[in-house]
C-alpha cells in the first residue's frame, strides 16, 4: 500500500532549480517549460491514486481523467513556481482576493491556522504579511533542514519560523512557546505519517483517514482555529479563504475532549470538500488517500 511518508516531492533541489529557472527566464517562460514536464509526469509518472481521485471521486470518464491528470500535473508545477518566485523575492504580477481575512485578525492572541495539500498554501504569505504577526509552520520534511537553509540564503524567510515535528514530541513545547508569545500555528490537515493516530472520516463520498494531531493539539492549547486555503483562479490570480474562528475547550470529561476534537475534524472536512469541488484540479495529494489498496 502506497503511504505518504513524510516528505515533499522535490526536496532541495526541486527549490535550486525552480529559483534558477525563474531568475534566468522568468515565470511565464517557465509556464511553457512546464507544459513538457507535465506530459513527461503525465507518461511516465505512476497515475494510480491520482487516476482514482478523478475517476471514483469525481466520476469522469476515462479521456477526461486522462486530460485532468495532465491539467493538474500542470497546475501543481505552476504552484511550486509562482512559491518559489514569491519567496525568492522575484518580481511578480500576483494579485489575490481575500475572503476571511477579518477571521485571521481576531487571533491576536495566537491561534492556529489548518489548511490541506489543496492550491497554494505557501503564496497566503502575502496574506501574512499583511497581519504583521509570526507564523511557525509545522513541518513533516525530513529535508526541512536543508529547504531552511537554501531559503535563507535567497532571502526569503522573513516572518516565517520552522517547527519540525520529531517523534520524541518535543515540538509540543515550541507550538505551546510559540502560542504563549500570540504567534499562530499553520499546519496541514489532510496528511499524516505511518502508525501515526488517525480519525477515519467521510470525505467526497468515501471513506478516508485524517491524522489526529492537528484537531487534538487545537483542543489541547484551547486557542482558536481556521481553517485556510490558497487557490489559484489565473496565470496571475489566487484566491484566499479564511473560515470563521472556531473558539474550543479542553475542559470537561476525556470523552467530551474526544467528542471536541472529532466535530472539529469534521468541521475540517466539510470545509476541505467545498474547497475540492470548486477547484478539482487542485488536489495535491498523489499516494493512496483513501486506502484503496486496502
Amino acid at each position: 500500500m502506497a503511504t505518504w511518508q513524510g516528505r515533499t516531492r522535490g526536496g532541495i533541489l526541486g527549490y535550486k532549480i525552480f529559483v534558477f529557472l525563474l531568475k534566468k527566464l522568468g515565470l511565464h517562460v517557465a509556464y511553457f517549460v512546464l507544459r513538457i514536464v507535465a506530459f513527461y509526469f503525465l507518461l511516465f509518472s505512476n497515475k494510480r491514486y491520482i487516476y482514482f481521485y478523478f475517476h471514483s471521486i469525481h466520476h469522469f470518464p476515462f479521456w477526461k481523467t486522462i486530460l485532468a491528470i495532465y491539467r493538474n500535473y500542470y497546475v501543481f508545477g505552476q504552484t511550486l513556481l509562482d512559491k518559489s518566485a514569491l519567496l525568492a523575492g522575484l518580481d511578480t504580477t500576483f494579485s489575490f482576493d481575500f475572503d476571511g481575512e477579518e477571521h485571521l485578525r481576531k487571533m491576536r492572541s495566537g491561534g492556529i491556522i489548518i489548511s490541506a495539500h489543496t492550491g497554494n498554501w505557501e503564496i497566503a504569505g502575502q496574506l501574512l504579511k499583511r497581519l504583521d504577526t509570526p507564523i511557525n509552520l509545522l513541518m513533516f520534511d525530513a529535508e526541512e533542514q536543508q529547504i531552511k537553509q537554501y531559503l535563507e540564503n535567497v532571502h526569503v524567510l522573513k516572518n516565517i519560523n520552522i517547527i519540525v515535528i520529531r517523534d520524541d514530541l518535543s515540538h509540543i513545547y515550541d507550538i505551546k512557546n510559540a502560542l504563549n508569545k500570540h504567534e499562530l500555528i499553520a499546519m496541514h490537515g489532510d496528511r499524516f505519517v505511518e502508525n501515526s493516530k488517525t480519525l477515519t472520516c467521510r470525505f467526497m463520498g468515501k471513506d478516508a483517514p485524517f491524522p489526529y494531531g492537528p484537531f487534538y493539539l487545537a483542543v489541547k492549547f484551547n486557542v482558536p482555529v481556521s481553517f485556510t486555503y490558497a487557490m489559484k483562479e489565473s496565470a496571475n490570480h489566487y484566491h484566499f479563504y479564511a473560515t470563521p474562528l472556531y473558539t474550543l475547550s479542553k475542559s470537561g470529561t476525556k470523552v467530551q475532549r474526544e467528542e471536541t476534537i472529532i466535530s472539529l475534524l469534521n468541521e475540517y472536512v466539510k470545509a476541505t470538500e467545498k474547497i475540492v469541488e470548486k477547484y478539482p484540479f487542485q488536489w495535491f495529494n498523489y499516494y493512496d488517500f483513501w486506502k484503496i489498496d486496502e
